[in-house]
């Protein structure tokens, strides 16, 4: 399966993710909420984010009419268990 969106935050990046088929084993990271696929892609890392007030990872690519709620609504869940234990 292709995947095209951060399956953390819900971003669409510009530049796309089309060319990895799974993000998880990527080791790409997130412009926005900074998630490295295959490391951190779990609910720890989206609760520490919203926790932290949902900040940019590389603010110069947030796009200008930028919307959380829209966002989110792209996330890819179930996640994994968390890292710990």
């Amino acid at each position: 399966m292709t995947v095209d969106i951060c399956p953390v935050c819900g971003f669409d990046d510009e530049y796309g993710f089309e060319d990895y088929q799974e993000l998880r084993e990527s080791f790409l990271i997130c412009a926005c909420c900074g998630c490295e696929y295959g490391y951190d892609d779990n609910i720890d890392h989206y609760e520490k984010w919203v926790a932290k007030g949902c900040n940019w990872f590389v603010k110069k690519r947030r796009p200008q009419n930028w919307s959380l709620e829209d966002q989110i609504k792209n996330q890819i869940r179930p996640w994994p268990i968390t890292n710990e234990g």
